[in-house]
């Protein structure tokens, strides 16, 4: 996987963290947290030849394992028509980091050679995984009230600048999300990476019910007009170098618990 590519899925990765932590935990516990919440990403490559055998074995054996050992909510998305195919983005919580001192929960659950054998029969499943460690930035987000999981997020990554950073968390804060706010989207959120990729690098996600629904057009657009949408994104030049957009769509059978059944305390 190139430079570019693993830029592309990091960015994915990070802004898919944020459902886990504030839509999810919001629907639990009626509110969302107001500081950055440590989350590991691993973005699994499927091999195309082996996608059902993956789907089984998730629901079948990984599932069972990871909350044996410990794994209280698992939050997972996948590619929804534009993006790479077979890719899956799973998230868990971090309690703190002192936590990979000790076994992994798979360990936990199976001992070691029940764990090799495990990882021996998933590694025949997948082609590649990258696992990340990130943080959520609910200063920069924008909550909605949700009755459910969402359906699907138009994913926006972002590099700043050298030197830049408060420039453009400025411009996030002050400028993006009172449009998103204005524009009433089904939650905008946003992370940055920390750990296992490129520091310089910012995600939001935009959540909607429809493809139909993100067919209506930019928030920007819808808020600001073609004019004060184009002035918007004048304010970024020289402060960001690089934006993607791609669609995810949130797989509620792999993940757990789900908003309507929130993990007892």
């Amino acid at each position: 996987m190139n430079h570019l590519v693993r830029d592309r899925v990091l960015l994915a990765a990070l802004c898919l963290t944020l459902f886990a932590t504030l839509g999810m935990v919001s629907l639990a516990q009626s509110k969302a947290p107001t500081q950055p919440q440590w989350l590991s990403i691993s973005v699994v490559h499927v091999k195309p030849e082996m996608l059902t055998e993956f789907l089984d074995f998730q629901k079948k054996e990984a599932i069972p394992t990871i909350q044996k050992g410990g794994v209280k909510q698992r939050s997972v998305w996948q590619t929804a028509a534009f993006g790479e195919a077979f890719e899956y983005v799973f998230v868990t919580p971090i309690d703190s980091l002192a936590q990979y001192d000790g076994d992994s929960p798979i360990q936990k659950a199976l001992g070691k050679e029940g764990a090799e054998a495990y990882l021996a029969k998933a590694r025949k499943l997948i082609s590649s995984v990258h696992t990340y460690a990130v943080l959520t930035r609910p200063d920069l987000s924008y909550e909605r009230e949700m009755k459910g999981p969402p359906k699907l997020a138009v994913v926006t990554t972002a590099q700043f600048a050298p030197g830049r950073r408060m420039e453009y968390e400025s411009l996030i804060k002050n400028e993006i999300v009172p449009v998103m706010k204005q524009a009433g989207v089904g939650g905008f959120w946003v992370s940055q990476g920390i750990f296992g990729g490129d520091g310089s690098t910012y995600v939001s996600l935009t959540l909607y019910d429809s493809f139909a629904e993100i067919g209506k057009g930019s928030p920007f657009m819808k808020v600001l007009g073609q004019e004060g949408a184009t002035k918007l994104g004048q304010k970024f030049t020289g402060i960001m170098t690089h934006i993607e957009n791609h669609i995810e769509r949130y797989n509620a059978e792999l993940s757990f618990p789900t908003p309507a059944q929130p993990q007892a305390k």
